[in-house]
């Protein structure tokens, strides 16, 4: 008889899209054929459930849209579809908790103006006439807006995840230790 063993390790992730379908960004922001490897094997290593959150961009913007900065996120009404977006994955990750899974992380990308964590893309305060992406953005602290809106939506169900950004290939070229930084903290957390 062979026995056969449940082996779940009771932690799941909530994933920015653009890790495991890099098909989702502008172009020329993928730096990978895919999905994000190292990041996808450390899961698959550490026996970690992944739940791939929707692109918010795609939710507004379509497939089709440029690379944009905060600012081009900052309104009422956009800021109403991310709370609704994060209500209801909220709602689908809730039947996890109550099945004793722990949410121990989302992830988020770095630099992007809806899914960073730590930066976000702005334009530079001193350009004046019409600017340009990527040439007059900086990096700056802060959340993206789907961020924000989906940090405060667990806050208020009392869902408390680790919070990481993956850099992207903007925030890599300017700190390429970053992402390796990033996968150690990782690993230290799974």
């Amino acid at each position: 008889m062979i026995e056969i063993k449940d082996y779940r390790s009771g932690k799941i992730v909530v994933v920015s899209h653009c890790i495991l379908n890099v098909h989702c960004l502008e172009d020329n922001l993928a730096i990978y054929q895919g999905l994000e490897e190292e990041v996808i094997k450390l899961f698959i290593d550490k026996g970690v459930g992944i739940y791939q959150m929707p692109c918010p961009e795609i939710e507004l913007s379509s497939i089709f849209r440029k690379p944009l900065p905060k600012e081009s996120y900052e309104n009422k009404k956009i800021r109403e579809v991310y709370r609704n977006l994060s209500d209801n994955i909220i709602s689908t990750l809730s039947s996890y908790i109550k099945k004793g899974y722990t949410l121990t992380a989302v992830i988020g990308a770095e630099g992007s103006p809806t899914c960073g964590v730590d930066i976000v893309g702005k334009w530079k305060n001193h350009v004046k006439g019409k600017k340009e992406f990527p040439r007059d953005i900086e990096f700056v602290s802060g959340s993206g807006v789907f961020i924000e809106e989906f940090r405060s939506s667990l806050a208020g169900k009392n869902i408390h995840p680790e919070w990481i950004g993956i850099p992207g290939k903007s925030i890599r070229s300017l700190n390429p230790e970053s992402f390796y930084k990033t996968l150690d903290k990782l690993d230290r957390l799974l």
